[in-house]
Order: C-alpha cells, then structure tokens, then sequence
C-alpha cells in the first residue's frame, strides 16, 4: 500500500493534491476530480487540475457537497487517460494531502485497475501534521482548519482544498522549526 510511506521530514520540493469522488469507498466509487499543486524550494511552480469522466452518473449528494454534476464531466476525459498525466505531473516528488490514506487509496485502486506501475513516492498527511501543531483548532477537518486560519479559498473543489492543504502544510513547517 502506497498510503503507508509516510514522510518523517517536512521537505521543500513537493506535489499537494486533492480528489473530489462519487464516495468513500475506493473500490465502488470513481475519481471526478484530481488537483495538484507543484512546489520546488516552497514555490508554486506547476498546477494539475482536471474534471474526470465516471462510469456512472454522479449521485446528487456528491453533486451538492462539490458543486460537480453530469454535466460539466460529460465531455471529460476518463480516469484511464487521466492518470497517466497525473502520474507523470508529480514525478518523484513527496506528496501532501489531508487525510493522505483517502486519496492515495483511490490513486492505488485506479492504479492496480489500469495495470499501471505503482508509485511509490513518500507522503505527508497534513492531518497528522495539524493535530500536533494546531492543537488549539476545534477538530483537523480542513474546512474547520479553513475557518480556523480565516482562509478565503473554496471548499470541496481540489485545486481550492489544496492550497488550504498547503497553507496548513506550511504553518505546520513553521510551528516545527521553532519548536526544534
């Protein structure tokens, strides 16, 4: 399982990335959205960030939380064509994300379906990184983080949750470094 490589130093080259899917569990649901934001020495070098085509309708409650319906993806490419390019975008670099194991199961699961080589690139989950160095916040949602540091990014859109994921990412760097 890719999702067990976690990454103990907190680095300066990295790949934040978000899916929105048509649920929770990897196996029976699809990915309709990948964002990606590229950072080499903390700079936002590279954005990746594409609608996907499912199999299968998008269930309504999904369309609600996300904003993401039937059609804007009806001319999207589909995952088989989709995650190549999102392979090839992040390269080796460490990836970050919110509750890393959620997205990077569905990586893994669309990776082992296409009989693609599977990455092996290290992570940072930023949950675990706010629950150390944000204490003070109500729970580590993202949307609670979000509010918490007063953000004025979306919600529920991949490229919008990653530059909140990167915001918490870089506080937390900052909290680290005073404390060592």
């Amino acid at each position: 399982m890719i999702y067990n490589n976690k990454e103990k130093d907190l680095v300066k080259d990295y790949v934040v990335f978000d899916l929105e899917t048509t649920g929770l569990d990897p196996k029976s649901s699809e990915i309709i959205e990948i964002g990606a934001l590229k950072y080499i020495n903390d700079e936002l070098v590279d954005e990746f960030s594409v609608l996907i085509k499912p199999k299968d309708d998008i269930p309504s409650e999904i369309t609600n939380i996300t904003g993401i319906d039937d059609e804007m993806v009806k001319d999207a490419l589909s995952i088989k064509e989709i995650l190549p390019q999102f392979i090839d975008f992040i390269g080796n670099l460490t990836l970050i994300a919110h509750n890393s194991s959620f997205d990077l199961s569905f990586i893994e699961e669309n990776i082992l379906k296409l009989d693609l080589p599977m990455i092996d690139n290290k992570n940072i989950d930023t949950v675990v990184l706010a629950r150390k160095y944000i204490p003070k916040a109500y729970n580590c949602k993202l949307e609670t983080l979000k509010k918490y540091f007063k953000l004025d990014y979306g919600s529920h859109r991949s490229v919008d949750d990653c530059k909140t994921t990167n915001y918490v990412y870089q506080y937390c760097k900052k909290q680290a470094l005073v404390k060592n």
